[in-house]
């Protein structure tokens, strides 16, 4: 599964496990202590949507363990070859020899051709691994140094077109998608199996349930109601634990401005204030307070971070005599494009 850099941008919790800090010599050392992982293959070579499983086996003591309690490994290619980095998680490990508490477990991850380039073993969990955001992250312990050269051929590449871009507010819309093999650039030649969950759900398909089936050409026409804009839209190839691949956003949308003063004259020296607001889902986006200097040029005055709710408040001083002309601009930021506010006017008296 790729990971994005808009699930921070939407305040939403990261799938990956964190790397855990150094712990303190007075501190208890953690549940789950990794002593060892080992890959069956140091390579493996994988086409199109095909997977190749490697059996993989985990030493470690789990004070917290349970019979019949599996173990999980996370494996990720920051440094694919691909554009993206790839998530890939293994089946449930199951205990082989010694205790629930002091073990050794094993089972098979299955790699996909979007792993190009070097797949790392980044984490272990133990317990349930449950991928929903709202649910707590299983007991884990951070690994380095294990890794598996992947050769990916043939890799699918899953392409976006909106029926309207940027999508309007309050407008229905539709997504054309598309599998394609990114080395040919075609589709390749049969009906293919994908899913199209919605919002957070994007984050958190596992397996093939629900799986819908593309034409020959890998294309899929998705309907969506105006609300859906404003969340996650995606297309996912299924795998087992994550998917192979997918397409995961959100929708472009127009930059609607609104600004007004509290007063459309004041003395020279004090301040007016200026309010508003940016369409849709921009928190943290910057606005920028711009005077007209000249006949065309705008020069920024001040510039603020959106609230939570999308709005601000901006000071404009009144450095003259006059009437003066100011707008607020949004560069674009996330998927609002930039754009820009009615001009008005502060007289200064």
């Amino acid at each position: 599964m790729k990971t994005r850099n808009f699930l921070t941008a939407l305040g939403v919790a990261s799938l990956v496990g964190a790397a855990l800090s150094t712990v303190p010599a007075s501190a208890a050392p953690p549940d789950l202590q990794v002593e060892s992982v080992l890959l069956s293959r140091s390579s493996v070579a994988v086409s199109s949507l095909n997977t190749v499983p490697v059996t993989v086996t985990v030493k470690a003591t789990y004070k917290l363990g349970t019979a019949n309690q599996p173990m999980y490994v996370e494996l990720n290619s920051y440094e694919s070859k691909h554009t993206y980095s790839t998530q890939v998680f293994s089946e449930p490990l199951k205990l082989i020899s010694g205790t629930p508490t002091d073990g050794t477990w094993e089972g098979k991850v299955n790699v996909p051709s979007t792993a190009d380039g070097r797949l790392d073993v980044s984490t272990v969990y133990a317990g349930v691994l449950n991928r929903s955001l709202k649910a707590k992250t299983p007991d884990n312990d951070p690994v380095s140094g294990v890794s598996l050269a992947v050769t990916g051929l043939h890799i699918p590449k899953i392409t976006r077109k909106l029926s309207v871009s940027p999508v309007p507010f309050g407008k229905a819309y539709s997504v054309t998608w598309q599998v394609l093999d990114s080395r040919t650039n075609k589709p390749y030649g049969t009906r293919l199996k994908v899913l199209h969950p919605k919002g957070d759900a994007c984050l958190e398909a596992k397996g093939s349930a629900g799986a819908l089936l593309t034409n020959a050409a890998g294309v899929i026409v998705t309907q969506h109601a105006p609300a859906e804009a404003d969340r996650l839209n995606c297309l996912l190839i299924p795998g087992t634990q994550a998917p192979i691949d997918d397409h995961i956003a959100l929708v472009p949308r127009p930059g609607i401005v609104a600004a007004t003063p509290d007063k459309t004259s004041a003395k020279v020296g004090t301040t007016v204030s200026v309010k508003g607001n940016v369409a849709g889902i921009t928190y943290g986006c910057p606005v920028n307070l711009q005077k007209l200097s000249g006949a065309t040029a705008w020069r920024t005055l001040r510039s603020a971070k959106l609230s939570v709710t999308s709005r601000y408040t901006l000071p404009a001083q009144v450095a003259a005599l006059g009437k003066g002309t100011y707008r607020v601009q949004f560069p674009a930021c996330q998927n609002t494009l930039a754009g820009v506010s009615k001009s008005f006017t502060i007289t200064g008296v």
